[in-house]
């Protein structure tokens, strides 16, 4: 027994040394475009970030380490490995007491060291003995080596996530969100000490479970903008926590080398790629939803305080963005519900076909976990899920044109195309979710959020189709295949029939296809292992590197390119944004915005522009396009332009506005699209400027920054 341990020991050390060359090497081609030096400052550059944030990223995990070994105690005891499911839990629960504390106006350093410390401190309780461990034998330790599957996805995430936000990714125009929502949020809370709602940024009423993270973060390091790859990095760990929750699952009904393939299929996704390695909220429901499937497809799963437990998790994953709750936590109930989870084949098992308990459990401890949501949005607005039904629920401090607004961006909106012709374009033939060719894309100004190609071969789907037959017709699998078909079903009707269809709203769907490929492939393994025993790896591991391939084309394609300061040559990213340390200490270096030239006792109001608030260094007021505008609340409350203009200047000039900043085209493409404040218009400022704005500086033919005239 010893010898074997060894053997298996010294196997693994290769393996993984293996894969940890493969990875280095696959980081020095990204950031040097090839084998050859070109840069390798680049390298040392990304090599430099990653041990930035490894001390708050490693003290963030050893407290969720903490929590998690104390909530798995309660719901998930007995034997066996359960590192997985207790760092879900416990980083659900680091988050939600995080949460608590920031709405409670605990939102300073001093509070962020004591939640991610009690973590640490639960770590403790792994030193006292339990009932439900006993001694355990010792094994030599397993790698598979799939693992090296896992490198493509891993080396894209780690270099994309190195990169600053409006650096990558046009279609999600270029981080739009991580500057002005995700990031900005957690900067304005942490000023203000707690998580408030702001009547200027309508997203802070969102649950931002995963931006109080963020937050935590930020007072951890510093300040937000200093934590901005830190907080990147920690979504990619909520990545790969995803990724080992869909391993593990397919491997307890397969192999080891089998769920690590799967894991390795769900890196390599385009989708993936792009959205785990901004400071999104995407990752933190795929992380919560994987962990509550790997909880009730395992033997917990038939428990009481197993169903409690994935409710916890389906309840996180609804904190950190709400459509989550149909998508997630409605699919896990009705697998519940309908025991697809198990295999029924006992005589008890077919005569119980629905089972009220589980779910009930499930459901209300998914709601134990957002009833301080709708508290905290309630004692704000009076609508527990403000902005959304604010026609029946509250509007809170909107009016009916504000509301209408949201609604027409947000809800079911009218397409010129169809709804089955959107969820082609979007979901079905599209390069994000690992589509292989297709036609050129179009250039639009109004939609953006489009990828070089489109109408691609459908790779991922084909193999899921065929995963799906491979699990129908084999009995003990039959079930689990039907409650992933469900979830998937489920998920495509939610988003066509209730969302605005946007294709990376269709992320989840990622969990069950992941799911469905990983075990039939374990069933393929099994079909040809007598007579083609290597068919099954040649198509297991082609299909990752295809993937792969995908999101780097995906990544090169979708970069910015911008100039070093230096010499002012042209520069693409992410394969040069770090040659210039400068752009990788500071990210405002990679576009230095006229606002930040300013006087420091200046104030800025901007119109129609939110694209780089994080940024930012001068004061500056804005609002978002589903806000009240400040400039056209300065209009109404002066009585309008249309007898005297100079009244405007007068009260801006008393709130301390000593600048205007206009994005024209976006002002132009909100107005075009689900709206903008109807009393600031180009005709409306043509006016203002009239009166005596200096032109100060003006980028292209998008944007211009005023100078208010001095005081009459």
């Amino acid at each position: 027994m010893n010898d074997t341990g060894t053997i298996r020991r010294t196997g693994a050390q290769r393996v993984v040394a293996c894969a940890v060359a493969a990875l280095v090497l696959a980081l020095w081609l990204l950031t040097q475009n090839g084998v050859k030096p070109q840069q390798p400052q680049a390298f040392s550059d990304v090599l430099a970030t990653f041990a930035v944030s490894m001390p708050v990223l490693g003290a963030i995990w050893i407290g969720a380490a903490g929590y998690g070994y104390a909530l798995r105690l309660l719901f998930l005891p007995g034997r066996g490995s359960r590192v997985i499911e207790e760092l879900a839990l416990g980083i659900a629960g680091l988050l939600m007491v995080n949460w608590l504390a920031a709405w409670a106006g605990w939102l300073t350093q001093n509070a962020g060291v004591a939640v991610f410390g009690a973590g640490c401190l639960l770590n403790l309780l792994k030193f006292l003995p339990t009932k439900d461990e006993g001694p355990r034998e010792r094994r030599g330790l397993v790698v598979p080596w799939s693992v090296l599957l896992l490198v493509p996805g891993l080396a894209l995430l780690l270099v994309a996530a190195c990169c600053p936000p409006g650096s990558l990714w046009r279609v999600e125009a270029y981080g739009y969100d991580v500057t002005s929502y995700h990031l900005q949020l957690p900067r304005e809370w942490i000023a203000a000490g707690r998580m408030s709602g702001l009547e200027h940024n309508v997203y802070s009423f969102l649950p931002s479970l995963i931006e109080s993270g963020y937050a935590l973060i930020g007072l951890l390091s510093g300040s937000v903008v200093e934590a901005v790859y830190t907080c990147q990095l920690f979504h990619v760990t909520l990545t790969l926590l995803a990724a080992a929750a869909i391993g593990k699952t397919v491997a307890a009904k397969t192999t080891a080398a089998v769920g690590v393939g799967a894991a390795g299929l769900f890196l390599a996704l385009p989708w993936v790629t792009i959205t785990g390695s901004m400071a999104y909220n995407e990752m933190g429901v795929l992380a919560f939803g994987s962990a509550a499937l790997l909880v009730i497809f395992g033997e917990a799963g038939t428990t009481p305080r197993g169903a409690m437990a994935a409710g916890l998790l389906v309840g996180a994953a609804t904190l950190a963005k709400l459509t989550a709750g149909v998508m997630v936590a409605v699919p896990v109930g009705l697998i519940l519900l309908l025991r697809l989870n198990r295999r029924g084949h006992s005589e008890a098992g077919r005569k119980k076909w629905v089972d009220l308990q589980l779910p009930a459990i499930a459901a209300l401890a998914g709601a134990l976990m957002l009833t301080p949501y709708f508290a905290r949005n309630y004692t704000w607005t009076g609508n527990p899920v403000f902005p959304f039904a604010a026609e029946r629920l509250g509007a809170g401090h909107w009016d009916a044109e504000r509301v209408d607004r949201w609604d027409t961006a947000h809800g079911l909106s009218p397409k010129q195309e169809g709804r089955l012709d959107a969820l082609g374009r979007q979901w079905l033939f599209n390069t994000g979710y690992g589509a292989v060719g297709g036609q050129p894309t179009p250039r639009e100004m109004q939609n953006v959020a489009r990828f070089e190609t489109e109408g691609g071969v459908p790779t991922l789907w084909i193999v899921v189709a065929v995963g799906g037959v491979l699990l129908l017709i084999h009995k003990d699998t039959r079930r689990f295949a039907g409650g992933l078909l469900l979830m998937l079903g489920m998920q495509v009707l939610f988003w066509m029939f209730a969302t605005h269809m946007q294709s990376r709203f269709l992320l989840p769907t990622v969990l069950p296809a992941g799911l469905i490929v990983g075990l039939g492939y374990g069933r393929l393994v099994a079909l040809t292992k007598q007579r083609a025993p290597t068919v099954a790896p040649v198509v297991g591991s082609a299909l990752v590197v295809t993937l792969g391939l995908i999101s780097f084309a995906t990544l090169i394609s979708q970069t910015r390119t911008v100039r070093d300061p230096a010499n002012g040559e042209v520069l693409q990213t992410p394969l040069w944004v770090a040659v210039n340390a400068q752009i990788t200490t500071h990210p405002d270096a990679l576009d230095t915005h006229p606002i930040n030239r300013l006087p420091e006792n200046s104030k800025t109001l901007l119109v129609a522009d939110n694209s780089g608030l994080l940024y930012l260094r001068r004061p500056f007021l804005y609002a978002t396009a589903f806000d009240d505008a400040p400039l056209g609340k300065i209009i109404r409350e002066t009585g309008g332009i249309q007898d005297d203009p100079a009244r405007v200047n007068q009260a801006l000039r008393s709130a301390g506005v000593t600048h205007i900043w206009v994005h024209w085209s976006e002002l132009a493409r909100l107005h075009g699209t689900y709206g903008h404040d109807p009393d600031v218009t180009e005709q409306t400022l043509s006016r203002l400027i009239a009166t005596g704005w200096q032109t100060l500086e003006t980028v292209g033919r998008s944007a211009t920054l005023y100078a208010l005239p001095a005081q009459e």
